[in-house]
């Protein structure tokens, strides 16, 4: 404790300083978001698919190689067009694997997977070596249907 100062007092003192402005309770603490993807807080900009990175239009650079224009929010992707520049010659990696680019979150997705991909995606192979995706589909916007559906 501090010398000379009552137990009392310096309990007050230390509750004081821990007494600046909060959130109300009900609004989890923080801010309330109307949107759920307010315009300033997203950038147009797009997607390179040789190693998956996320660019900005106000970067000042151009995309190079296959890409996908659109928002790009945090981590996040949201396609507003469709491939440019893919389907060209098969990727000369010695482990392609054929599957989907889940382009919201860029996961890849095994075709041979236990699950479909989310929508929107692409068709395609990734490269183990390089960790890039070569297209082979324009985006695509549906879901896809389970094998045991698509049998029917």
């Amino acid at each position: 404790m501090t010398r000379g100062m009552p137990p009392v007092l310096v309990v007050v003192l230390l509750l004081s300083g821990c007494g600046g402005p909060s959130a109300p309770v009900d609004q989890g603490g923080g801010a309330v978001m109307e949107e759920p993807h307010p315009d300033a807080m997203r950038a147009m900009g797009w997607l390179e698919f040789a190693d998956l990175s996320l660019h900005v239009q106000a970067d000042g650079r151009s995309p190079s190689g296959p890409h996908v224009r659109g928002w790009v929010l945090g981590g996040t992707f949201a396609p507003s067009g469709d491939v440019v520049g893919g389907g060209g010659p098969r990727p000369r990696g010695r482990i392609l694997t054929p599957g989907f680019l889940e382009l919201r979150t860029r996961a890849f997705v095994r075709r041979d997977g236990d699950r479909p991909p989310q929508a929107p995606y692409v068709d395609g192979l990734q490269d183990a070596e390089t960790g890039g995706f070569h297209p082979t589909s324009p985006v695509r916007r549906e879901a896809v249907k389970p094998a045991a559906e698509s049998g029917r």
